[in-house]
């Protein structure tokens, strides 16, 4: 049998990274536990405030995404001019995720599990969305695919979370 005397909140934090990358191919195990470990909240965090803590991680990953847009559109250094139109493109659809990834925070903190799945989903259609504008184009390497990446990885580790709590 399986005791624990105390909270180790890396406990709570690598089984449900652990059950979340069995739940989803592309969850990246490692990736999920250094993110959630990465705010001191979640060493006290239940399932529920876990969910709420990815989701928090996921909203301020888009943010710095549009501003991180914002500052390849305005400078435009090194940045193909042909990939202007898709980072255009690319700041609508990461401006809609912020919404997104805020209302599913009400609906989780509400416990409408459905709703915070919609709008987690949602979101994280933004970044595969903005990846797919930059292959339209041959030979156009996306300036974005790291942060894509990453914020694909925080969402799908939301989504993950909210199917575990339900």
């Amino acid at each position: 049998m399986n005791f624990h005397i105390g909270v180790n909140g890396d406990d709570i934090i690598s089984d449900t990274c652990q059950k979340a990358a069995a739940s989803d191919p592309n969850l990246k195990y490692d990736f999920c536990v250094s993110s959630l470990q990465a705010n001191p909240k979640s060493k006290t965090a239940d399932l529920l405030g876990l969910g709420v803590i990815s989701m928090e991680l996921s909203s301020s990953n888009a943010t710095y995404i549009s501003s991180y847009i914002g500052k390849l559109l305005k400078d435009g250094q090194g940045v193909d001019p042909k990939a202007k139109k898709y980072l255009q493109d690319c700041l609508e659809l990461y401006s809609d995720a912020i919404v997104d990834v805020q209302d599913a925070i009400k609906a989780l903190n509400a416990r409408d599990f459905m709703q915070a799945n919609t709008q987690m989903s949602a979101a994280m259609d933004a970044s595969t969305t903005c990846e797919e504008g930059f292959k339209e184009e041959k030979g156009l390497v996306s300036p974005l695919a790291k942060e894509d990446n990453d914020f694909f990885q925080l969402t799908a580790i939301s989504l993950a979370i909210t199917n575990l709590v339900k």
